[in-house]
C-alpha cells in the first residue's frame, strides 16, 4: 500500500496556485478636467530704504531702516542726536528718550509712528538699570507695549553708549 500511495504521489500532478482573477475596474464616468487657474502675478513688494535726513549716518553702511510692503524693520537705535552727537552720558533714561525720539523719527520718515511698533528688540550694557529702561518705555507705550526682547551685553558699537533699540513696525 505504501508503495501504491507513493506512486500515486509521484503520478500526480502538483496543483497550480489559484490564479486570481479579478472583475476589471468599472469605467469611471467622464469628467471635466480642471485647468489650472491663472497665476495672477502677485505685485512685487515695495521695498524702500527709509532715510530720515540725519548728516551723521551718511558715511555708515547701513539704511536707518528698510520698508518691505507695509513692514518696516528700523536699525538698532542709539542715543545719539539729529547730529550725531551723544546724549545722556550716564543717564540711562536719558538714553532711552532719546533712542526712542530718533526710533518715531525713522518711522515718520515711513509715514508711521510709534504706536505701530509690533516688536522691540533692547540692548542695554548694565543690568542694574534694567529698570530705569523700563519706566521709560512705559512712558512711552504706556498700556499698548510692544512685543519685546531685552538682552545684556558687554558693550554697544561706541563708547559711552547704555542702549539700543531694534524695531519692527506694521504701517495701519
Amino acid at each position: 500500500m505504501a508503495t501504491k500511495m507513493a506512486g500515486r504521489a509521484r503520478t500526480a500532478k502538483k496543483p497550480t496556485p489559484a490564479v486570481r482573477k479579478t472583475a476589471p475596474a468599472p469605467k469611471k464616468a467622464a469628467r471635466a478636467v480642471k485647468k489650472p487657474a491663472p497665476k495672477v502675478q502677485q505685485p512685487a513688494m515695495i521695498r524702500k530704504t527709509i532715510d530720515p535726513g540725519w548728516a551723521w549716518d551718511d558715511r555708515l553702511p547701513l539704511a536707518q531702516a528698510r520698508q518691505i510692503g507695509n513692514t518696516i524693520y528700523v536699525s538698532g537705535q542709539v542715543a545719539y542726536d539729529s547730529n550725531g552727537n551723544p546724549v545722556g552720558e550716564g543717564d540711562m533714561r536719558a538714553q532711552t528718550r532719546q533712542v526712542f525720539d530718533n526710533i518715531r523719527a525713522v518711522l515718520a520718515a515711513a509715514g508711521a509712528r510709534l504706536e505701530d511698533i509690533i516688536k522691540i528688540n533692547t540692548y542695554i550694557t548694565d543690568q542694574s538699570r534694567f529698570m530705569e529702561m523700563l519706566d521709560v518705555r512705559r512712558e512711552i507705550f504706556g498700556a499698548n507695549p510692544p512685543a519685546s526682547t531685552a538682552v545684556v551685553v558687554s558693550a554697544l558699537a561706541f563708547p559711552g553708549l547704555l542702549i539700543e533699540v531694534e524695531a519692527i513696525a506694521v504701517k495701519a
